[in-house]
Formats: structure tokens, C-alpha cells, sequence
């Protein structure tokens, strides 16, 4: 850790070289901590990497793990945490759907006590803008049913099961690597944050809204979203089945 660096930002990303730059200059409006952002590629064809090591040359805070090997957004943060720095750490999308000036609510939800602050859709003040047709929609449907499920099986006062936008006290993640794909690594996060770890954990609203430049990581159909809710469900039933390991 590095004592002069209050915040490590991690930024996955695949494709995004229309979202990058404005994620990256939207961090350095907004932020007032002493913070790095750093930058996890997944090889995109797009040369996403190209752009943010040109950027990163004039902004030291910025800094660039180009993976032409593994792929995958769990696998890209636990990649990107093992060279943060911070006190504090995050991650978040990098397609402006999760807006970069509500991170100084969620750090200051940490500053107010708490050990974990998330970005939640579900709670009062907090929306998703994404359903402006009808495959959107019943994806923030099924989100909704499986938020509810989720803190109804696991016993967990908690909203928002899939958000994926967070900050946390690093001893909360010492010795934990994520586990899983998209929405269901966070499912077992939350879950151990809440049962291993007894975390504060402290939802913050943030409306969701529509990426402008590129495609969705997550499924595109009816189909996909399907098949990610079984996974959440499964997930889910696994955990409340299994056995708490005590910290």
C-alpha cells in the first residue's frame, strides 16, 4: 500500500475506446482524494489500450495492465487489485452508465463509518434509465426479482445484488479473490462482506443509465438474460446452502 494514494480506481475493459478518455476525465473532475486509475485491457481490437497509454503519459495517476492472455471482467479485477495501491479500492464500467460524480457520495458514506459503499439502483433516490424497450426493460425486471430474492434467501438487508459499483476498505478484501462471472462474483462478495467479514455496508443511489458508444458485455436477448438469471439463482441457493466461513 502506498500511503500517499487514498483511492485505487480499477476500470476493466474490452472495446471501449469511444468510453475511456470521458470515463478517465470525468475521475480526474470529480475526485478530490488522491487517487489512481488503473486501467485493465483485455487486448481489444479496438486498441483501447493504445489510447489510455498515450493519455497515461501525462497523467501519472493513470496506469495500464495490457493482458493479451486472460480475458473476463472477474478475472480483470482481481488483476487490476493486485497492483492497487490505495487505501481504499474500487471498481466500476467504463461506459458511463455508472456516473463518476456520485463517487464522492460513496466516499463519503466510508468517511461516515462505514466499511462498504455501494452504488444502488433500489434504493429511494437511486433508478435505471435503460428501459427504453422492451428487452431492457425486463432485464431491470428480472434485476428486481432477483435483488428481492437474493436478500430474502440470504438474510441480508441488501438492494442491489448485481450493481458492481463499489468502494471498500482494503482489509475487507485481504486474502479474498472474486469468484465468478459478471453479476454472480458480486452476489458471493456481498455475501461474504455481510457474514465473513460483518461489514458496514452502506447503499448509495445512482441511476443507471444507457451506455452511448459500444456494446453491452452482458446479454443482448431474451435468451442470455435467462440463462444470467439461472446463474444468479444458482449462485444464490449455493450460497444459502453453504456453510458461513468465519473471518
Amino acid at each position: 500500500m502506498n500511503n500517499n494514494i487514498e483511492l485505487s480506481i480499477i476500470l476493466p475493459t474490452y472495446n471501449e475506446k469511444d468510453n475511456i478518455l470521458d470515463v478517465l476525465t470525468e475521475l480526474e473532475k470529480h475526485i478530490k482524494v488522491s487517487y489512481e486509475a488503473i486501467v485493465v485491457d483485455d487486448d481489444s481490437p479496438d486498441k483501447t489500450w493504445e489510447l489510455v497509454a498515450h493519455y497515461a503519459e501525462t497523467h501519472p495517476n493513470v496506469k495500464l495492465l495490457h493482458r493479451t492472455r486472460d480475458r473476463g471482467l472477474t478475472s480483470a479485477i482481481n488483476a487490476g487489485l493486485k497492483l492497487a495501491q490505495g487505501r481504499l479500492l474500487m471498481w466500476m464500467d467504463v461506459d458511463l452508465s455508472m456516473p463518476p460524480h456520485r463517487i464522492p457520495a460513496l466516499l463519503k458514506a466510508i468517511e461516515d463509518g462505514a466499511d462498504v459503499a455501494v452504488g444502488s439502483r433500489y434504493v429511494l433516490g437511486g433508478g435505471d434509465a435503460r428501459a427504453v424497450n422492451i428487452l431492457l426493460t425486463t432485464q431491470l425486471l428480472l434485476s428486481k426479482v432477483l435483488s428481492i430474492l437474493g436478500g430474502w434467501m440470504l438474510g441480508c438487508k441488501f438492494r442491489d445484488w448485481s450493481s458492481g459499483f463499489i468502494v471498500l476498505k482494503r482489509e475487507f478484501l485481504a486474502e479474498y479473490d472474486l469468484k465468478g462471472d459478471y453479476g454472480e462474483y458480486f452476489i458471493s462478495l456481498i455475501y461474504y462482506l455481510f457474514k465473513t467479514k460483518k461489514a458496514n455496508i452502506i447503499e448509495i443511489p445512482y441511476v443507471l443509465t444507457p451506455r452511448i458508444h459500444g456494446e453491452s458485455k452482458t446479454a443482448t436477448n431474451f435468451l442470455g438474460f435467462f440463462k444470467r438469471g439461472h446463474k444468479y439463482l444458482r449462485v444464490i441457493w449455493q450460497l444459502k446452502h453453504a456453510p458461513v466461513v468465519k473471518a
